[in-house]
């Protein structure tokens, strides 16, 4: 195990830590290489990573390929449930002689690995860490992911980051992530040594704590911004409100919201430099970026990535405990599509839609992320299927929860509490069923309130 898997373990420990002792722990750590830090994992991937982007066309087929037979030899050797639809389906990994028969071996949803979740996963090679799909409640989804994931992730990110001159461990304000307020305190950030990272909370960005905020960010002398747009946008707005002036920057980085073209054309005016979107999972199969409101570009090293009746279906590479095969992700490709020859893996996409980008409005008109209420810190996830937002008035919201019958009303109503800092009255309602969109997504947040509007007008 290499130090980054022992030691992200004790991850809720070092966050509680004061913030001395977090700072001289962390910059000791900030000083190990990565190549250290994260092992052989992350020196391998990084001379695939640069291969593979630095190759011509057929070299790129011929690897994926080759992986995706690895992923479907070792999921019908040692995954129960592969085993099983394979043969269902008609087929076999003998049966895989080119990329374009990715297309004949069967779907995997989010609803199929919450069915067969112990046939889907294994420990013969790599030890299965848990994970949560951290883009959307309504479909709070358990995962195992090989440990050595966050090495590959690490390196992938930092290649997309890079694009824009990113370099690791340059100063950066991270508007996303775990919560950093202590109200009782007067404090509303918070920094992270190992990453370089000074983060802030979007729980108060639209506060009358703000001024607070932004002196603390103009005081840290960023390069970046990386964040929710959601939380990007709030910042720009909020720090025009108080007429203050503008933070240099090089770039900015956005991620797991959806960015509208009017929003992202916004950032990108305020600031006056490039601004980056990442598109990732917490499932890791599949990562890609686009630069101001060029084409989405997919790194096929990493995963394959398909485009079935517009909607982007991924297949894992490295996952040798819980590999996605032809997994249905939910979001949708839109307008030009680039492919690799003969096949329908995808090189590029025009735009991507699907993400979650809405906001709850607490008594004293905070604006709260759906992103926010996300992820498994303190929501009962195990006992949630579906969850749902409906909010007609400001302080006041419906939650509509769909899952076991026996769950735990006053536990989901803490943890959001613990969430929203108490800021929302939320009556909670087990229902059999939480209705789909026209589309056939779950819709997440219904909101009548004026956001645009709160977001402006809220002092």
């Amino acid at each position: 195990m290499t130090f980054e898997e022992s030691l992200h373990q004790y991850k809720n420990v070092y966050y509680h830590f004061p913030q001395s002792l977090k700072t001289f722990l962390g910059t000791i750590y900030s000083g190990i290489p990565l190549t250290l830090r994260f092992g052989k994992h992350f020196s391998l991937h990084s001379k695939i990573l640069q291969r593979f982007e630095s190759s011509d066309e057929q070299f790129k087929l011929d690897y994926m390929y080759n992986k995706t037979l690895e992923t479907l030899i070792f999921s019908e050797e040692n995954i129960p449930y592969y085993k099983n639809i394979f043969h269902q389906y008609g087929v076999s990994s003998k049966d895989y002689k080119s990329l374009d028969d990715l297309k004949h071996f069967p779907p995997l949803s989010k609803s199929d690995i919450k069915t067969h979740l112990e046939k889907i996963h294994t420990d013969t090679i790599e030890k299965p860490v848990a994970y949560y799909s951290g883009g959307s409640l309504s479909t709070p989804t358990k995962y195992f992911l090989p440990s050595s994931s966050r090495a590959k992730e690490k390196v992938y990110n930092n290649y997309i980051f890079s694009k824009i001159g990113y370099r690791y461990r340059d100063k950066t304000i991270l508007l996303k992530g775990r919560e950093v307020s202590n109200p009782d305190k007067n404090i509303y950030w918070e920094y992270e040594p190992v990453d370089n990272y000074f983060l802030i909370s979007n729980n108060y960005m639209n506060s009358d704590v703000f001024p607070l905020m932004y002196q603390q960010a103009l005081d840290f002398h960023p390069k970046f911004f990386f964040g929710y747009p959601s939380a990007v946008l709030s910042f720009i707005k909020q720090s025009q409100k108080y007429g203050y002036d503008k933070i240099n920057i090089q770039g900015v980085i956005l991620a797991s919201e959806t960015v509208y073209p009017d929003e992202l054309q916004y950032i990108h005016d305020y600031f006056g430099v490039d601004v980056l979107t990442h598109y990732g999972h917490t499932e890791r199969n599949a990562i890609g970026y686009r630069i101001n409101q060029g084409p989405y570009s997919f790194l096929n090293s990493y995963g394959a990535v398909r485009i079935v009746n517009e909607e982007i279906v991924t297949t894992t590479f490295d996952n040798f405990v819980m590999p996605f095969i032809n997994y249905k992700t939910g979001d949708h490709a839109t307008g030009k599509i680039e492919y690799y020859k003969n096949c329908d893996i995808a090189k590029s996409v025009e735009n991507i839609e699907g993400r979650t980008q809405d906001y709850l409005v607490t008594k004293d008109k905070r604006l709260i992320s759906i992103t926010t209420m996300c992820g498994g810190q303190y929501l009962p996830l195990e006992s949630i299927n579906t969850i749902q937002y409906i909010q007609n008035d400001v302080g006041k919201v419906t939650v509509l929860v769909e899952g076991d019958k026996n769950i735990d009303i006053n536990k989901v109503n803490q943890g959001m509490n613990k969430l929203v800092r108490e800021g929302i009255d939320f009556e909670t309602r087990i229902v059999d069923k939480i209705e789909k969109s026209s589309r056939g997504k779950r819709v997440i947040c219904k909101q009548v309130l004026d956001i645009e509007k709160i977001r402006l007008n809220h002092q």
